[in-house]
Parts: structure tokens; sequence; C-alpha cells
């Protein structure tokens, strides 16, 4: 009688060790999924920064210049900066 119930709970523990070892597995691939989720978000970020960087500078300087605007005194001024905002 105690071997039979030796092995079922041979049997039982191995079990549970299969859907321990199933339930650890699980775990380590939501971890990598969500490691790689945060570092393709921060790339994408750091990438749409540096991607944009230069159109920021530029809608900075026409701002820069709209300010100063006020300040034109004749019309040469105002073509200069009209052909710095084509580029």
């Amino acid at each position: 009688m105690e071997n039979d119930e030796i092995k079922k709970l041979e049997e039982k523990q191995e079990a549970t060790l299969a859907l321990v070892q199933k339930l650890w597995r699980a775990e380590k691939w939501r971890r990598f999924w969500a490691v790689l989720k945060y570092v393709v978000f921060i790339g994408i970020v750091f990438g749409a920064f540096f991607f944009l960087t230069p159109y920021i500078k530029k809608a900075a300087d026409v701002f820069q210049q709209i300010q100063n605007v006020q300040n034109i005194s004749n019309r040469q001024d105002l073509q200069k900066i009209l052909q710095q905002l084509k580029k």
C-alpha cells in the first residue's frame, strides 16, 4: 500500500514540476517581450528626436526671425529673411 501511495505522490510531484517549469518558461518569455517592447519604444523616441532635430531648429529659427520682423526698416531685410525661409 505504501508503494502505491509513494508512486502516486511521485506522479503528482512530476506533474507539478512540469507545470512549474512551463510557468517559469512562460514568465521568462513575458519578461523578454516586455523588455523588448520598452527597448523598441525608447529606440523610436530617440530616432524620432534625432530625425526631427533639424526641423525643430529650423522652426525655432523661423520664430526668431518672425520676432525680428518688427524691427525691419527696409525691403532688403525682408527679402533676406524670406530667402532664408525658403532654404
